[in-house]
């Protein structure tokens, strides 16, 4: 057989000659297959979540249509993701009752509610579609994900800091409260945005699979310095602890010594290039003087009787007191600021039943996430570089609202769908370990039963 024809096991040697008289460019003339298109339009869903400016975003569109694309073939529902939907159907049920009491209030009021608890259910439908999309082909779409998110990380970091040096004038657009924003209609969405593309690429170089180091460098350096103008506390949290989370867990599920000498290697550079980045923004006076003033652990709004804080510890027993929370916004009509603590929130607009279904989809998020990562499967520095920044977000949630984040529910479908493509992956190796067992035992067996049946003396009479 020809060198450069390509065989596969239990292939016929007709197809495999067939194979190498095919054209070689009969590869570029073909159509596109659905799993193309698939992959094409999911790219482009993701790429897109650099521009959320407006509502409803193109990321909501493409939405719709990918899921669409995705119906025919490309979906799988699982047992082991039936937790997570259960509990965002609870979730939301329990933001509709909670809305419903506001139905006497002024029109426009029950009507902002309402597009409150359809935003929310809209988010739970994101997550479901990553979960059961990844389900499938957890490789796949993990790696399609990662890459896009990349994109729209370099994109969404370089406006925002445009907007805050204020080129070509774009400082009063892209950076209106003197920190980093760009195309998000908030610096710390912005930032919180940033740091899974950052773990990607952290990772790529921890693991050595970096392909143009140079350019994903530069893309790296490029993403840390949009976290940092963000001027964000929240975000540098979640970023440092998710690239603590990242070697740490690495270093935890690999056997390998070089790898683990490699991760120490590679955090101390890191910390090394960050430090760097760190001095070299400082140099900058207006950068400077923006840091002295955001890096601080409490701020006057936190403290005090009037701080976040107290008005959250307030809360507490008035929630206790209404099954149906305070309905959505009714945080701020009774205390003059949003909770800034999603679990809070979670009662106050959703209720009783929607805050103990978020908790109990918490902490089944994380069993499930640390779960993932000890079964040994091809994707598993997938569920790593999902669940860190996922890990911290959640974290983050006592300290500001993410029910509305696009990239929380994005991270939580991936994780749930990697969880649940990582248990039906180990199902199939204990079956086919089971089978190997079957089929080396009978061979035995059936000697064992010749041998015997030879050593039997012959019938009498």
């Amino acid at each position: 057989m020809p060198s450069g024809t390509p065989s596969r096991p239990g292939m016929p040697f007709n197809q495999m000659t067939a194979h190498a008289h095919r054209p070689a460019h009969s590869a570029l003339l073909r159509w596109p297959t659905v799993a193309d298109m698939q992959a094409a339009l999911l790219w482009i869903f993701i790429a897109s979540g650099w521009f959320v400016v407006v509502e409803p975003a193109p990321y909501e569109f493409l939405f719709v249509l990918t899921f669409a694309l995705f119906l025919p073939g490309g979906l799988v529902a699982s047992v082991f993701t039936a937790p997570m939907i259960i509990f965002l159907i609870l979730y939301n049920i329990g933001g509709f009752l909670s809305s419903a009491q506001l139905a006497s209030l002024p029109p426009h009021v029950a009507e902002k509610a309402n597009r409150f608890v359809f935003i929310s259910s809209y988010m739970a439908a994101t997550s479901l579609f990553f979960a059961m999309a990844a389900t499938a082909r957890p490789e796949r779409i993990a790696g399609i994900v990662r890459h896009a998110w990349i994109v729209a990380g370099v994109i969404a970091a370089t406006l925002g800091m445009i907007g805050y040096f204020d080129i070509a004038g774009m400082g009063a657009k892209w950076a209106p409260i003197q920190r980093a924003q760009g195309t998000f209609k908030d610096p710390n969405v912005l930032s919180t945005f940033l740091v899974a593309p950052a773990i990607f690429l952290a990772q790529d170089f921890m693991l050595g699979n970096a392909r143009h180091p140079w350019l994903r460098g530069a893309a790296l350096l490029v993403i840390l310095g949009g976290i940092f103008l963000a001027f964000s506390r929240g975000a540098w949290a979640v970023t440092v602890g998710s690239m603590l989370l990242l070697a740490l867990f690495t270093f935890i599920t690999t056997t390998r010594t070089s790898l683990r000498r490699r991760i120490v290697m590679m955090a101390a550079l890191l910390t090394v290039l960050g430090a760097v980045l760190l001095v070299a923004l400082l140099s900058v006076p207006a950068v400077r003087e923006m840091f002295a003033e955001r890096f601080t652990l409490f701020k006057d709004y936190d403290a005090g009787e009037t701080g976040r804080f107290a008005r959250q510890l307030r809360s507490i027993p008035m929630l206790l007191e209404r099954p149906l929370g305070f309905g959505p916004f009714g945080f701020s009509e009774i205390f003059g600021e949003d909770p800034h603590n999603v679990y809070i929130n979670a009662f106050s607009a959703y209720g009783w039943l929607g805050g103990i279904s978020y908790l109990l989809l918490t902490f089944a998020t994380i069993a499930i996430g640390l779960r993932a990562m000890l079964i040994p499967t091809p994707w598993r520095r997938h569920v790593i570089a999902f669940f860190a920044p996922l890990l911290m977000l959640i974290l983050q949630g006592m300290q500001i609202d993410t029910d509305h984040w696009r990239h929380f529910y994005l991270l939580l479908g991936m994780v749930w769908g990697l969880y649940a493509a990582s248990e039906l992956w180990l199902q199939r190796q204990r079956r086919q370990h089971h089978q190997h067992l079957q089929r080396g035992a009978a061979p035995h067996m059936t000697g064992t039963r010749a041998s015997h049946e030879q050593r039997q003396p012959p019938p009498q009479g």
